[in-house]
This record gives structure tokens, sequence and C-alpha cells, in this order.
């Protein structure tokens, strides 16, 4: 009953970000003026598949890799030269756990970065002990060992240039890639 619940929330707030989407329109073109629509009596294509609520069919396991999309995997960030999770970290992950559970088809990569400073060995290895520590807490949540693997990046990766305080705040991080489905 959860499950199904949750799962009719997920769809309800995929079909609000489409709408709004759709409402907001293109910035930057101008207002064209287009003929008048007639009306027909064309009832379009009545044999849509949909979930039997109503709703289109969704790809759930692409809607995971979205991080901007509610229904996204969001990241985790670590503090300066550590592994720990941090509290804000444990609340993403049990959410992100919750997402991963309503998709059981679908490996997740979970890829550990740091931020510039250490040398690139000392940065691959903290990368792969984020990661380790973020599948290892997937598990005690429930997520299956199997669905998971881990990589490292180290520095290479980063998401945001500069080398200051805000950059490698963002850069400590661990983030979710689709890796292949079963």
């Amino acid at each position: 009953m959860l499950k199904q619940t949750s799962c009719k929330v997920l769809m309800y707030l995929l079909c609000a970000v489409v709408l709004a989407g759709g409402v907001s329109g293109c910035k930057g073109k101008k207002n064209q003026d287009f003929p008048p629509i007639e009306p027909t009596n064309n009832t379009g294509n009545l044999n849509e598949t949909t979930t039997g609520d109503g709703l289109p069919n969704v790809d759930l396991g692409s809607l995971l890799f979205d991080p901007s999309s509610d229904s996204g995997l969001k990241p985790i960030y670590f503090d300066f030269d550590s592994s720990s999770l941090r509290p804000d970290a444990l609340a993403t992950l049990r959410d992100n756990a919750a997402k991963i559970k309503q998709v059981p088809g679908v490996i997740i990569q979970v890829a550990g970065h740091c931020d510039e400073r250490g040398t690139q060995e000392y940065n691959l290895a903290l990368g792969e002990r984020r990661a380790l520590a973020i599948r290892e807490h997937l598990i005690q949540l429930g997520v299956s060992g199997d669905r998971m693997v881990t990589i490292s990046y180290g520095e290479e990766m980063p998401a945001v240039s500069g080398s200051n305080e805000s950059a490698w705040s963002m850069n400590r991080r661990a983030e979710f890639l689709k890796a292949q489905s079963l």
C-alpha cells in the first residue's frame, strides 16, 4: 500500500513539473500570431498507454537520475578530508533509498568526488571511501548491495570551478548515476 501511494505521489509530482514547464513557455522567443485552431471531431489517440491510474507511463529509472527533479536522486556532500556522513547526508540518503527501492530494475553507480586539494592518489582514495560509505549506508536502509557499484573520480570532475571554499564544498560530493538495467 505504501509503495502504491509513493508511486502515485511521484507520478503526480512528475505531472505537475511537466505542466509547469509547459505553462512557463520558452524565454527569449517573441510572441507569434498563430491562426485559430478549428475544432474537429477527432478524439485523438484513445489507445495511449497509461499506468492504470489515468497517468501516462513514465520511465521512473530515468527520473532517478535527474537531480533537478523532485523524484531524482540528490547528491551527498562531505566535509573537508572526510568520508563521514553528515546529518544532512543521512536525511538525503533516506529519501534516495526510498526512490531507489521504487525502481527495482536499475543498477546505481555511486561516484565519489573530491575538491582539488590533495594529491591525485589521495583524492582517488578519498572519493572511493566516500562512495563506499554511501553504499554501505544504503544497504543498511534496505537497498540491495547487488544494485550498486562504486567509482571514484577524485578531483577530476569538479561540479563547480574555483579555488575557494564555496567551490570546494560543492566538489566534495558523491553522485548517483545509472550503471545499467537488469
